[in-house]
């Protein structure tokens, strides 16, 4: 099976190239090591030269795409799937990125999935006119779509039928359970403190919540600090026990997790937030770590074996729920079913059913 997955090279402060992050390195992986061939071309709108490279199998290209060839970039993009002669296409990052990768599906009479990891229209670039009805056309005609949480099936479910959960995964090798101690020296943090842990972006709807809530249990735990990393868009974190790391690698992660004896998703309940489908719960749940998560999106669900790590999205509930799992700790095993290994083989069965499916109508 040759598939071609079209993406945008930077999502959720990372790169794709570089970082190795993400569903939009590791699914390509997996599927390469359930015996796919697959091509990745990651748009780039940042830097003018094209990158490509080798890694796992899978072969990585980057497609410029700054003001002066942005018209062109279907056409572009048409011209690369081409030469490969794919059996289906995968489309993930925005609305406008699988507007276009159906586009040239369709030319190519070949099936198209779309990989919805957050809903694309609360993005602020699909303020842009057309973009929202481009997200939704894609969405009606994809053969499949693949959504990262349980909301994000929910509120697609009027659009398309076919439709599968693909939940974000965690790099096994990288995200492992190790020495508090040991993780704490590395950092050079103090031993005898109580640190509660965030790590992703700190924005007014990934942030203030946790602060405050660990201002007031810090009345009844004077020893508790609030360990974060991540990129900060208006958020003041210049407090004497708030310890801000900056916006680090993502090799570094696991070490900052094992550090803390809790770990938090701490999200608003905004529009955004009610569908997203967070990469910190497998990394948690890896690293063995009691985790605390606001009742947002399908975070209730998915943290169904431990009651005490789901709250509700205010300050208050955050503090009694913090408040609970540093008296009595309450840890759930890690989810086979979060695995990079699992998710690619079901996905590659799924996609190996839609491109039968379209063999067979065709030979009628």
């Amino acid at each position: 099976m040759r598939i071609y997955l079209i993406c945008k090279r930077y999502y959720t402060n990372k790169d794709l190239i570089k970082d190795r992050f993400g569903r939009l390195y590791h699914l390509p992986e997996q599927l390469v090591k359930n015996g796919a061939e697959v091509w990745v071309d990651a748009i780039d709108y940042r830097n003018k030269d094209c990158d490509a490279l080798t890694a796992e199998g899978v072969y990585f290209r980057t497609t410029p795409a700054s003001l002066p060839n942005i018209l062109a970039l279907p056409y572009t993009l048409y011209r690369h799937c081409l030469a490969v002669k794919p059996d289906i296409i995968l489309a993930s990052g925005d609305s406008h990125i699988g507007f276009m990768a159906l586009l040239v599906a369709k030319k190519l009479r070949v099936p198209f999935a779309f990989d919805v990891y957050d809903y694309y229209p609360a993005f602020k670039g699909n303020r842009i006119p057309s973009m929202k009805t481009m997200f939704r056309y894609a969405v009606q005609k994809a053969d499949l779509v693949l959504c990262a949480s349980e909301s994000l099936l929910d509120k697609l479910a009027p659009l398309n039928v076919s439709r599968l959960l693909v939940e974000n995964g965690v790099d096994s090798s990288l995200f492992t359970p190790a020495d508090m101690v040991q993780a704490r020296k590395a950092l050079g943090l103090q031993q005898d403190a109580i640190f509660v842990g965030y790590f992703g972006s700190i924005n007014s709807a990934r942030g203030p919540l946790l602060i405050e809530a660990c201002r007031i249990v810090r009345k009844d735990f004077p020893a508790l600090h609030l360990l974060l990393a991540g990129k900060v868009d208006g958020v003041d974190v210049n407090e004497s026990w708030i310890r801000y790391l900056g916006d680090l690698p993502q090799r570094d992660i696991p070490t900052l997790i094992n550090a803390c004896n809790v770990v938090t998703i701490p999200y608003a309940d905004t529009p955004f937030n009610r569908m997203c489908g967070a990469c910190k719960i497998a990394e948690y749940l890896a690293c063995g770590k009691p985790v605390v998560a606001t009742r947002v999106s399908s975070q209730g669900s998915v943290f169904y074996g431990t009651a005490a790590s789901v709250c509700d999205a205010t300050s208050h509930g955050v503090a009694d729920a913090l408040r609970k799992q540093l008296i009595s700790p309450e840890l759930m095993p890690f989810p086979a079913h979060l695995s990079w290994e699992n998710i690619g083989e079901t996905v590659l069965q799924r996609l190996h059913g839609i491109i039968q499916k379209m063999i067979g109508t065709v030979s009628l």
